[in-house]
């Protein structure tokens, strides 16, 4: 047996586990992949390869929410998540910087109160504070509303957090300079510091993107309105309490997840080096 052989054989049995474990993840998104390109079902099969393939699910899946609505399709629900999950990110983004920018460079009574408050948002879960929330919107008459689907999460935690982290490990010379040429603090902010922390945007957008774009349990509790659901309730719709238009909703599925492979495809580049930048001793 020769060494490229040999090389071979040790390389492939390294990767065996990380093989294994990418064939176990990536089953389910085949299985919708396949239920979606097969004829409707009303039985969920179990075969990945389709025997005959057809376009026809999508067409349907996209029409079928006019059963409930005229006025409504799969696009109207695709819309309000877009929107939804794009003002989120991008307000989000921007209140997390500032207040990671904050609390890195500026000394005030109660900053590491503040930092520890934003913190411990992180270790309580949302089942314990839906009640309370709902209450509140409730107050303020945002039910039913694209209000009710963004405030509550503009700001979080973990933004904060890793701005703050990111900020403080930036030289405090760079603003020194900025400031002996008369740059206010906002002028720094928008035009040194957040130009400089492009990983922890990337990073804060896909997570962002992802949790505003699956949010199922909020706006369960507080939209009613067909016209304002979001894609995740939308796809509820396809699952009747006898039986699941499987084709139907693997075809939703299907659609339904595009927008989130294209936002980690485009900042996939960022995200990876924001993880990556604390290996390398520079």
């Amino acid at each position: 047996m020769n060494q490229k052989v040999k090389d071979f054989l040790r390389s492939f049995l390294i990767n065996l586990p990380l093989i294994i474990g990418a064939i176990i993840m990536l089953a389910p998104l085949l299985w919708m992949l396949s239920t979606a390109l097969k004829p409707n079902s009303f039985v969920a099969s179990t075969s990945i390869i389709p025997k005959e393939i057809t376009f026809e699910n999508f067409i349907k899946a996209w029409e079928f929410p006019r059963v409930f609505n005229p006025d409504v399709t799969m696009g109207t629900f695709i819309l309000n998540s877009l929107f939804v999950t794009i003002v989120i990110t991008v307000f989000g983004i921007i209140i997390d910087s500032m207040a990671g920018y904050v609390l890195a460079r500026k000394r005030f009574p109660g900053r590491n109160l503040f930092l520890y408050t934003a913190l411990a948002t992180m270790m309580v879960p949302f089942y314990v504070t839906l009640v309370p929330e709902y209450l509140i919107v409730v107050k303020f008459g945002w039910i039913n509303t694209y209000i009710v689907q963004i405030v509550p999460f503009l700001a979080s935690g973990m933004g904060i957090y890793l701005f703050r982290n990111h900020f403080m490990s930036i030289p405090i010379e760079l603003e020194e300079c900025a400031k002996i040429d008369g740059a206010s603090d906002l002028r720094i902010y928008t035009s040194i510091m957040l130009p400089i922390a492009k990983p922890v945007v990337a990073t804060m957008a896909i997570f962002k993107g992802m949790w505003s774009w699956n949010q199922y349990i909020w706006p369960l509790v507080t939209i009613n309105k067909i016209e304002l659901k979001p894609i995740q309730l939308g796809l509820t719709m396809f699952k009747g309490l006898n039986v699941t238009q499987w084709g139907y909703l693997c075809a939703a599925m299907t659609i339904a997840i595009l927008p989130l492979i294209i936002l980690f495809i485009s900042m996939q580049r960022h995200f990876i080096g924001d993880l990556t930048a604390g290996s390398v001793k520079g």
